[in-house]
């Protein structure tokens, strides 16, 4: 269902520049392949209007990752209320995650422990929770 006359605009590097100078915010979630996913699941169009709806000044940004089926919510680690209390999202999986921070030209490093634990002051990014 995607069409491409329909593809955003946005230059990437200009994302990346604007992520990189203000951090992330709604203005530059771009992804062409949610209006399609919305159209072919219209459930997944509803979770991410609810999550914006419920919005409290506790999300940055919400948006779909890749092609779906993950909606993801940048700031409060703590979903909406509402994936806890609706019948509707009873089987939905909820997971904290954080973005990866890497140096240049480092691709990987392995961490400390597998029992690691990172608080705000170790990360420049914020925790993000992640309804799939």
């Amino acid at each position: 269902r995607l069409r491409l006359d329909q593809t955003s605009k946005a230059d990437p590097l200009a994302l990346l520049k604007e992520i990189t100078q203000n951090g992330i915010s709604q203005d530059v979630c771009v992804n062409d392949l949610e209006p399609p996913a919305f159209e072919v699941l219209r459930s997944l169009k509803k979770l991410k209007k609810r999550f914006i709806a419920s919005n409290r000044g506790d999300y940055s940004a919400v948006f779909m990752s890749g092609s779906g089926s993950t909606i993801v919510g940048i700031g409060s680690p703590d979903p909406p209320a509402f994936v806890y209390d609706d019948d509707d999202y009873k089987d939905v999986f909820v997971s904290e995650a954080r973005f990866l921070t890497r140096e240049e030209n480092e691709w990987y490093r392995e961490p400390m422990s597998s029992n690691a634990t990172f608080s705000k002051e170790d990360s420049l990014s914020e925790a993000a929770p992640v309804v799939d």
